[in-house]
This record gives C-alpha cells, sequence and structure tokens, in this order.
C-alpha cells in the first residue's frame, strides 16, 4: 500500500517542476529580447489604442516592442508617421497588410516598402518619431534582434 503512494508523490513533485519549465518557445523569445537589449535596443510591452474614428483602425494592438533611440537626441521629437498591421481606411503606398494610423510621406512609404522584406517578421505597429523608431512584431523564428536594429535604423538617418 505504501508503493503507489509514493509513486504518486514522485509524479507530483516531478510534474510540478516540469510544468514550471519554459517551453522552447519562451526560451526563443527570450533570447530574442535579450539579444535586442544588448544591441541598445529599448524591450517593453505595452498596448496601443488606435483611434478608430480618425482612420478604422479597429482593434486595441499590445505586444512586445523594441524601440531604437537615436544617440545623439533622446529628448523630445515629433511624430513622423504610424503604421498598424491591420486593416483600415488609409493603407497608400503601404505594402499589403499595413495601414496608416498617423500617415507619412510618399518617401517614408517607399522606405517601408523597400525595408520590410529585410526584416523576417510581420509588423503589427510601427511609430517613427524624431528621435526615435518603434517596432511591435509577431517576433517569428527567423526574426533577429540584428534584422530589428537595422530596420529601425534605416528610419533614423544621422
Amino acid at each position: 500500500m505504501i508503493w503507489p503512494v509514493v509513486i504518486l508523490v514522485v509524479l507530483v513533485v516531478f510534474g510540478s517542476v516540469y510544468w514550471m519549465k519554459p517551453s522552447p518557445r519562451d526560451t526563443r523569445l527570450a533570447a530574442l529580447r535579450l539579444d535586442a537589449i544588448k544591441r541598445g535596443l529599448h524591450v517593453r510591452q505595452f498596448k496601443f489604442k488606435p483611434e478608430s474614428a480618425k482612420n478604422g483602425v479597429r482593434d486595441e494592438v499590445w505586444g512586445t516592442s523594441f524601440t531604437y533611440v537615436r544617440p545623439s537626441r533622446q529628448q523630445g521629437g515629433e511624430l513622423r508617421f504610424r503604421v498598424v498591421g491591420q486593416a483600415a481606411w488609409d493603407s497608400e503606398g503601404l505594402p499589403e497588410g499595413l495601414a496608416w494610423h498617423d500617415k507619412g510621406t510618399p518617401a517614408e512609404a517607399a522606405l517601408l516598402c523597400d525595408k520590410i522584406g529585410t526584416l523576417n517578421d510581420e509588423i503589427i505597429m510601427m511609430e517613427v518619431f524624431e528621435n526615435r523608431a518603434t517596432i511591435m512584431t509577431k517576433e517569428h523564428k527567423a526574426a533577429t534582434a540584428e534584422s530589428y536594429e537595422q530596420f529601425l535604423k534605416a528610419f533614423l538617418p544621422e
């Protein structure tokens, strides 16, 4: 009678420890985010609430963002443009699947179209200010912190 109790206790302890072990996906995301931090990107999770009446973007956008801040100008900065990865009223000049939240120039749309292939990921939201650029992606398996850094730096020339 004692053996079934001992086996049950061992299985409960082993199961509890094994359940706390991070999944391969969690391990990959932690490594991606740590690499981004080592490269000088700011990593945070937040929720963006779009102005639905203004542009037709309905759903709130939340996820992990990666921000590159231009070292020479850390303070202030006007918003240049913001795009979201949802269907909305204005998608002029943007790659398929993206829409303007705050419209940028045709040159910025062309730069985004040109650079999006180097990202190896899907954009959920991107915003570019005078002094910083932020991207929120789906963090696919092919994504790297290096590609995020190079993509963001392309929108903030020195």
